[in-house]
């Protein structure tokens, strides 16, 4: 789909999800925006101007997916082969997988900012130094590539004419990025800002100390920009940045709140919290794995949120973790 002349959205589907339903879906959740269970797809984004051919992430490394990045390129005159930057918000799989199959092709520059970088060794080369149960899942549906060139927030990347600022998002994920085309008052968002849903903020060991605090102060920083039209990673694009940011920070105004009200007055651990807390998709218990891994890593960036605030203290106990209020 074109946005403007040399700006095009693309689709890659997830695994166990074909490009025809993806696409399906893609359509419907503009029609009538509401949150789904999981996300079927990626909306990478190319950018063909002035002989440049910049690609703003990709997708998972699967055949389904590289043949749906394929077509839609195709469908605009392009292909992966002719990539010369491919600018990565950050590296989640489903942005950042595919990058070393594009590469190889195309021989393009891998773009990211240092923070992103910095963590591809221990997700995808050696996944289990992180997380035991994430090894297998990563090496099924991730390529790991190294960056090229290490972006740190301020850049200008020129592809014709157009000029993406680099906009340092912290939050989501360490070293997110998001590109303001100020000329088209354009901003791609990566999973910063999505029309309906909020990105899970979480806390592990290769976060920041804080990272929702990073997250919302990112907020802040997208809404000084002036922006008529948001191109986000997932979902569909929208023309409502300002009443997306007032949106989003109303929901964890609202989470902070619960999260407080789920803590013991002798003091609860995380899980104890995620356990009790009404996730906008069901209660924790019936959540498959990785959805509870990713519940109780968001509570823990809440409730750390709620300690730099002042508002609770930690207390070690049994070798256990709890947070208690102050």
């Amino acid at each position: 789909m074109e946005i403007v002349a040399g700006l095009y959205q693309l689709l890659t589907p997830f695994p166990k999800f074909t490009l025809e339903d993806a696409t399906q879906l893609r359509r419907d959740l503009q029609k009538k925006p509401r949150v789904t269970k999981g996300l079927p797809y990626v909306l990478p984004y190319l950018i063909r101007s002035g002989g440049e051919t910049m690609l703003v992430d990709c997708g998972w490394n699967t055949e389904a997916a590289y043949a749906a990045l394929a077509t839609g390129m195709e469908e605009h005159g392009s292909h992966p082969a002719e990539v010369t930057k491919l600018v990565i918000t950050h590296v989640h799989p489903d942005h950042f997988g595919m990058a070393g199959r594009v590469k190889q092709i195309s021989a393009c520059d891998v773009l990211m900012h240092a923070k992103e970088a910095e963590v591809i060794g221990s997700r995808y080369s050696a996944p289990k130094r992180l997380m035991e149960e994430m090894s297998t899942y990563l090496e099924e549906h991730g390529v790991a590539t190294p960056a090229d060139v290490e972006l740190q927030g301020g850049e200008v990347l020129k592809a014709g004419d157009f000029e993406f600022e680099v906009v340092w998002t912290p939050g989501h994920a360490p070293g997110h990025i998001c590109l303001y085309e100020p000329n088209r008052k354009i901003l791609l968002s990566g999973d910063h800002i999505l029309p309906t849903i909020t990105p899970n903020v979480s806390m592990h060991p290769q976060t920041s100390a804080n990272p929702l605090g990073d997250y919302l102060r990112s907020l802040d920083v997208v809404g000084k920009l002036d922006v008529e039209h948001v191109l986000p990673a997932h979902e569909f694009d929208t023309k409502e940045l300002q009443r997306r940011i007032r949106e989003i920070h109303d929901h964890h105004k609202t989470r902070l709140e619960e999260m407080l009200r789920c803590v013991d007055r002798g003091g609860s651990t995380a899980w104890e919290v995620a356990g009790r807390i009404e996730w906008t998709t069901g209660r924790l218990s019936d959540f498959e794995p990785f959805m509870q891994r990713a519940a109780g890593f968001e509570t823990l960036a809440h409730l750390q949120y709620l300690f730099e605030e002042g508002q609770l203290a930690k207390a070690k106990r049994e070798r256990k973790l709890f947070w208690v209020p102050v």
